[in-house]
């Protein structure tokens, strides 16, 4: 996987191809998923979730520029997955997620790995964890549509925020880089993603 599909799509942070290389994607996989873990797909994990892609994890854990202090919220952890990796670049990482199922699944798995820098918080997505605010880092796991302005508000000054944000049905990874008063974004590179749910754009009525 870091061969064949991370390298030659120019991720090569060091820290980040050791983490790839230490955490074992099937452990976190579905069980009757675990033989496509290593895959270039995405895997389904429950309705409407999904793990991602790893290229699309690496692209996104590249641009937010995790340092061993930094304080990360991952939003939608159901999976384990991206908590797994990040925990390895950050000083302390806290998960975030919507469906108890996912969340307590995501928590067995991650202290079955030894994994101590890891918290997780049962709560909506796009409002974000406000009480443990401000954050380094806020990586989305998934796409977004709109409602990130929250997510923003919560990060420290000079902070990031990574995620995959379609804009006329085209997925591009894109890091918002927060101050006081407002964060301005930047996009990394096309890719796409299934949209984390809770952060679709309500569809347009139709006179049709």
């Amino acid at each position: 996987m870091v061969e064949n599909q991370l390298r030659p799509a120019a991720i090569l942070d060091a820290r980040l191809l050791a983490a790839f290389g230490a955490v074992p994607r099937e452990v976190f996989a579905p069980k009757d998923a675990q033989a496509l873990a290593y895959g270039e797909t995405m895997l389904r994990i429950a309705a409407d979730r999904y793990m991602m892609a790893p290229l699309c994890l690496a692209v996104l854990l590249q641009a937010a520029e995790i340092a061993p202090g930094d304080v990360v919220l991952i939003v939608g952890a159901g999976d384990g997955y991206l908590a797994a990796l990040a925990a390895r670049l950050a000083g302390t990482v806290i998960g975030l997620e919507s469906d108890p199922a996912l969340a307590a699944s995501a928590s067995d798995k991650l202290n079955d790995a030894g994994i101590d820098n890891f918290a997780m918080i049962t709560g909506d997505l796009p409002a974000g964890c406000a009480k443990q605010a401000p954050y380094d880092v806020i990586i989305v796991n998934g796409a977004v549509q709109t409602g990130i302005t929250p997510l923003i508000s919560q990060l420290r000054q000079g902070g990031r925020l990574a995620c995959v944000e379609y804009e006329n049905g085209v997925g591009r990874a894109r890091l918002y880089l927060g101050d006081d008063d407002s964060a301005a974004g930047r996009t990394v590179r096309d890719i796409s993603a299934p949209v984390l749910p809770g952060f679709e754009k309500a569809a347009a009525f139709s006179f049709a």
